[in-house]
């Protein structure tokens, strides 16, 4: 396949080798933000920032975990700005047939993902692919270059340090 990241590769050259990923790429960021549109938004800001980018971008050596990773990433900041405040109304709750039990299970899940969020990088990669995407040890370990033990420290280490805030 061609390096999508050439100066002068035309716009079908560069679908051609990203559009294999954009079903993938969707899953991850509808599993974050739970929403289809938002999840689309998330996949376009990151074809645009590669094709953007695309000619400074030609050491990626694994697309695919790169494109995850990246879509992974901006559908977490698209989360934190929805939490912030930037996005107001996402995570309202209607008021009839609502109760206070699936208000907290909404918070508690909203501050989990900033959580995550706020993790070092291997740490939320590891969690990511492992407990939101639901990827096995063998295709993270493939994807990210970490053998196992190291990614099963890394998963240990995320959910002992959400645990320890989140219970905090």
């Amino acid at each position: 396949m061609p390096n999508p990241f050439a100066p002068n590769m035309d716009t079908a050259g560069f679908k051609q080798c990203m559009m294999p990923y954009a079903r993938q790429m969707y899953a991850v960021a509808f599993s974050i933000l739970k929403d289809s549109s938002d999840a689309e938004d998330a996949v376009q800001d990151v074809f645009l920032r590669m094709w953007e980018k695309r000619s400074g971008m030609g050491s990626i050596t694994n697309l695919k975990a790169y494109l995850l990773s990246a879509v992974r990433n901006r559908a977490f900041d698209m989360m934190e700005k929805r939490r912030s405040g930037g996005d107001e109304g996402v995570l309202e709750l209607s008021d009839e047939g609502k109760d206070a039990g699936q208000a907290e299970r909404k918070d508690a899940v909203s501050k989990i993902i900033g959580l995550i969020a706020a993790l070092p990088e291997p740490q939320r990669t590891v969690i990511s692919m492992h407990d939101i995407e639901g990827m096995e040890y063998d295709e993270i370990s493939r994807l990210t270059g970490m053998n196992e033990g190291a990614l099963r420290t890394a998963l240990s280490r995320a959910r002992r340090r959400i645990r320890e805030i989140f219970k905090g």
